[in-house]
Formats: structure tokens, C-alpha cells, sequence
């Protein structure tokens, strides 16, 4: 709901010689996830694009086939905002980010906010999506991703719209 929201996502290691087909991972999955496990061949398989690394297989593995990456991972949200006039929901930027990239993304977003902000807004504030919305995702996108090294597999999500919940 804000300008920015960060979620933890983990990446999950999967050890085909711990696995007893035992299914866990994939009820679990399926009933408090997306769906992203299936039984293929008496082992489990993961749909990384459809894998949203909330860790429900993790959890619920009783042979910890499934494990955390050591590496810590975040979904970025962007563009939500609150109040009576025009709230939305925030929108998926980049799945799979880490936390440098992160940092710096919102350090190259305060100077595409310093360049076009509208300081003639009700008591001199505006939110990014407002920003966003003059000029046009591409102008962002041109800012917040200067000299950013995302993970080789990070997911960005293109085009960059809103689509989902207004109210």
C-alpha cells in the first residue's frame, strides 16, 4: 500500500536423494501457495516461474529435502498509496532482487523524485505513483535501475503497469 514494499522470498534448495515422495511439499503448496510443485516421475518438481519463494515446502518437508538459499532474496513492490482520493495497491517491480540492489534502487529513486516532483502538490508532497503517472514508467525505470547489478535471475517485470485492485 505504500511507495515502496519490500518482501522477504526465499530460495528453495531442493535434494532429490532426501525426497520420499511423500507429497507434503505439494499439498502444502498447492492449498497456501501457488501451485509451483508437482509430482513428476516420484520427485518433486519446481515451476521457478510461477514460484513466488514464500517457503512452504520448506517448512513443511519432514525429510528437509527442501532448504533456505544462504542467500537472502525480496520481492519489491512498488507504486501503492493510500487516502481517500484514488488508493491502489502497489504492483510486482522485480522478483528474486537482493538487498544491494534494492538500496540502491531507492537511492536513485530520491533523485528521479528530486527532478520531477511537483512541489506545487497540497503541502508540497506527492507519492512516487502520482510522479510515475506525469511521466510515464520508462522515465522511472530510466532512474531507478541506473547502475543496478540485479541477480542473474531476477525477474522485472515488463512492461511496468497497474492492472490490479482500484478503488
Amino acid at each position: 500500500m505504500h511507495d515502496f514494499g519490500i518482501i522477504g522470498m526465499t530460495l528453495p534448495q531442493y535434494d532429490i536423494d532426501r525426497c520420499v515422495d511423500c507429497g507434503a511439499c505439494v499439498r502444502y503448496c498447492t492449498t497456501k501457495s501457488v501451485t509451483a510443485l508437482q509430482t513428476v516421475n516420484f520427485k518433486v518438481e519446481r515451476n521457478h516461474t510461477k514460484c513466488i519463494g514464500c517457503g512452504e515446502c520448506i517448512i513443511n518437508c519432514p525429510t528437509r529435502a527442501w532448504t533456505r538459499s544462504k542467500e537472502l532474496y525480496y520481492r519489491l513492490v512498488i507504486f501503492g498509496r493510500t487516502g481517500k482520493k484514488n488508493p491502489r495497491m502497489a504492483v510486482d517491480f522485480i522478483k528474486w532482487v537482493d538487498e544491494e540492489s534494492i538500496i540502491k534502487i531507492i537511492k536513485n529513486t530520491y533523485d528521479y523524485v528530486t527532478d520531477h516532483i511537483d512541489t506545487s502538490a497540497p503541502g508540497g508532497k506527492e507519492h512516487i505513483g502520482y510522479i510515475v503517472d506525469r511521466t510515464g514508467p520508462e522515465v522511472f525505470l530510466k532512474y531507478a535501475l541506473k547502475d543496478v547489478q540485479l541477480p542473474k535471475f531476477a525477474e522485472v517485470s515488463s512492461p511496468l503497469y497497474w492492472n490490479g485492485l482500484h478503488y
